[in-house]
């Protein structure tokens, strides 16, 4: 049965972020006034210091999954500008392990955390410290072609390496439609990849400067707003039933034949999505 390969450091998995980079980027959040690029990098750091603190273990932390973040955008030339986003030590590696992630974040920054006692009713300040692997970017416009085509080379040197693992998961989060063509054909291309397991996942989620109708995990285009959201859908891999299952238990609303999209996300929705399109694969370990 497809999707079923157990994640571990004898067959590794494979996550790849995808993340626009475009000068939209520094608009507001849907119901917020933070900046997208700012909310993005948060919820992937937090994810990937979530995978790192999965990883560990008496022995340290086990080398059970490859981890990408490649931005895209372009400069004052229009000329895209398509590289491997991590900072510090991992900076300009397209992929690493996630024994890597958890002994080489660039810096942490301690923050504070307001949490209400149960008992008392105190409101608590409880220091935190966040690791930090990417940092926020904006710039340019939105060529979703070439960030998919750099996606497929890095996917299918890693599927040949992994020909027996669960398939690459790819998580492609924009604010904006393809400047630089229909990038349906790549992004179909991306899902053709297999290893024996399956092929390659590939989740879209668009991030909204508004409060409008949400969409998670939809099982057809016919409620979707505009092109943009229907070209997401279309770009979306159909969810496995190992997802479709942890979905429906999280009580998503996910019905027979949803795809892998998030289209006019807030925080919420985000942070959600980057959960659920991974959680369902990492159980499996």
């Amino acid at each position: 049965m497809p999707y079923s390969r157990e994640i571990s450091r004898d067959h590794k998995g494979c996550v790849l972020f995808l993340l626009d980079q475009s000068y939209s980027m520094v608009e507001p959040l849907g119901g917020s006034q933070k900046r997208k690029c700012d909310e993005l990098v948060f919820a992937v750091n937090g994810w990937l210091h979530n995978m790192a603190i999965r990883a560990s273990g008496d022995v340290g932390i086990r080398d059970w999954l490859d981890v990408g973040v490649i931005g895209y955008r372009t400069d004052q030339q229009a000329t895209p500008i398509i590289e491997p986003s991590l900072v510090g030590p991992l900076a300009g590696r397209p992929l690493v392990s996630v024994t890597d992630i958890g002994n080489h974040p660039a810096r942490i920054e301690t923050s504070v955390q307001q949490i209400r006692d149960d008992e008392t009713g105190e409101l608590l300040e409880i220091p935190s410290d966040n690791p930090i692997w990417v940092e926020p970017k904006a710039e340019g416009s939105t060529p979703m072609c070439h960030v998919l085509h750099y996606a497929y080379g890095i996917l299918e040197n890693w599927i040949r390496e992994h020909p027996a693992s669960f398939p690459p998961i790819v998580i492609h989060i924009t604010d904006g439609e393809s400047q630089d063509s229909d990038p349906r054909p790549y992004a179909e291309a991306v899902r053709a990849l297999a290893t024996q397991d399956g092929n390659v996942l590939l989740f879209n989620c668009h991030l909204s400067m508004t409060n409008a109708a949400q969409c998670l995990f939809p099982s057809s285009d016919a409620a979707l707003p505009d092109e943009l959201a229907k070209v997401l859908f279309e770009m979306s891999s159909p969810l496995p039933r190992p997802f479709f299952e942890s979905a429906v238990a999280e009580g998503l609303g996910a019905q027979p034949g949803a795809r892998g999209m998030a289209f006019n996300a807030d925080m919420v929705v985000l942070v959600k999505f980057l959960d659920m399109g991974t959680r369902a694969a990492v159980m499996l370990r």
